[in-house]
């Protein structure tokens, strides 16, 4: 079991006081999001959606609750909860369901007696998309009982019980075709050609890629190209001088970032097909959790091995896309000005740092004292989830002292004379501080493993 030492942590203490408390040992740290729940495409264009929900209001928690797991899967998901002003409630139904690829269907006693819940039920049974599940203890409805329903009652959120992996996998079935791997079964893919493959879908559009030993790679979020101002001000409460000067950096090309950090279920891949050792969870459960305890050279060596895999090219990003992807803005190719992505401040039902300290102004929360599940917080306007907190995430730049001499074209700065490499968006053991998207972290050597850092992947087109 690996943990950070007060040994350890005292031996900088210039840099970790703010970002770090002491204790006798650590255990794993923290993980993000925001209040806002950005929609990824605009509704009022009617753009299509993945899945429709069909529910009562009465249920209306957790029909929300189960939209965020969905849209963690890299799902776009449909309620009829924020309908743009000027829009008819009824109209908007009407073309959201037919444009619908599935339509997830909840049976509660407040929707089986309710006309408009049958109505859109009956619509996608006739159409074959329906996919029901029970919440509540009632008879599902005649004529809807030839079709499978996992039952969801007292449903908790918990991703691993077997009645949601029934769910999910029968979506994953259902909605495949329309993602880029389109057979799980190697022997019977129907692969795109070699130029095709190596092409980016569109902004927005999520992928994974298939592995030549079978299965699939993280879930990945194309990041739109655009221009942002990397860096703090140098009024922005709690910034360091590692944070500035301020620069204009541009993206010229989009690029595809891990929709979350890489999870264990992720590297443990990698680690049985090259016979490798596993990284160790502290007893904090694997499967779906961000993969910890790995070093920046680990980090390479999986990008290396997942570039074989699927015969495309996976890196880690450079400080500046990382900023880039942290600072998502709710236009195509814009990013925020503020600490974080939420705003001025953040709170624990955003991200998951050590909430017993606070950041302007705002109030005191949970200590949690390990890691969460990717994608428990809502993700940011480019769909990325947990930028902020949860663990550290290296990045491929070697340490500067400040950006003097910067890249302004979003690459990797590797000329370093520093050994360390970057670390970006804090962790479940920090404070709310080095959670801001200017801050930076260069304690750590490429060969350390803690149980506060792991990472996530890019996938990259060329930079101009």
């Amino acid at each position: 079991m690996t943990f950070l030492s007060s040994t350890h942590l005292a031996s900088s203490l210039t840099l970790l006081i703010p970002y770090v408390s002491r204790v006798n040992s650590l255990k794993t740290i923290n993980s993000p999001y925001n209040p806002v729940h950005p929609v990824s495409r605009n509704q009022s264009q009617l753009c299509m959606s993945d899945i429709f929900i069909c529910y009562s209001r009465k249920d209306r928690a957790l029909a929300a609750r189960l939209k965020q797991r969905l849209q963690a899967e890299g799902w776009t998901v449909f309620m009829d909860e924020h309908i743009d002003a000027g829009h008819r409630w009824a109209e908007e139904i009407t073309n959201q369901l037919a444009v619908a690829q599935a339509v997830l269907t909840l049976w509660s006693k407040n929707s089986i007696n309710s006309r408009f819940v049958m109505d859109e039920a009956h619509e996608a049974a006739d159409r074959r998309i329906i996919f029901p599940a029970r919440i509540e203890e009632v008879p599902i409805p005649y004529g809807f009982r030839q079709f499978q329903t996992p039952d969801l009652i007292d449903w908790d959120g918990n991703t691993e019980i077997e009645q949601w992996q029934l769910l999910v996998n029968s979506l994953r079935k259902h909605l495949m075709p329309a993602s880029l791997v389109v057979n799980q079964d190697a022997s019977k893919q129907n692969r795109l050609t070699t130029n095709t493959r190596h092409l980016l879908p569109a902004p927005g559009q999520t992928f994974r890629d298939s592995l030549k030993v079978g299965g699939e790679g993280p879930l990945m979020v194309v990041i739109p190209a655009g221009r942002f101002l990397m860096g703090s001000p140098s009024d922005e409460p709690e910034r360091r001088d590692s944070e500035g000067p301020q620069h204009e950096v541009r993206i010229a090309k989009p690029f595809a970032l891990g929709v979350t950090a890489v999870t264990f279920d992720d590297f443990d891949i990698f680690c049985q097909v090259t016979n490798r050792e596993q990284p160790a969870d502290e007893g904090w459960e694997r499967k779906n959790r961000p993969v910890i305890n790995v070093s920046w050279h680990d980090a390479q060596d999986y990008c290396f091995w997942l570039s074989g895999q699927t015969s495309r090219s996976y890196r880690l990003p450079s400080e500046a896309e990382w900023e880039y992807a942290c600072r998502a803005g709710a236009g195509a190719g814009t990013s925020t000005s503020t600490p974080f992505h939420t705003g001025t401040r953040i709170s624990t039902e955003q991200a998951n740092f050590n909430g017993h300290y606070t950041y302007n102004g705002s109030t005191g929360g949970k200590y949690r004292k390990k890691t969460l599940a990717v994608g428990t917080f809502p993700p940011n306007a480019f769909g990325l989830y947990d930028m902020l907190g949860n663990v550290w995430e290296w990045c491929q730049d070697q340490w500067h002292d400040n950006y003097q001499g910067a890249p302004s074209d979003g690459s990797s700065w590797e000329d370093g004379e520093s050994n360390a490499r970057v670390l970006r968006g804090g962790s479940w053991f920090n404070y709310p501080v080095p959670a801001r998207a200017a801050a930076r972290n260069y304690y750590y050597d490429p060969v350390n493993r803690y149980n506060i850092i792991g990472f996530r992947v890019l996938c990259s087109s060329s930079i101009e």
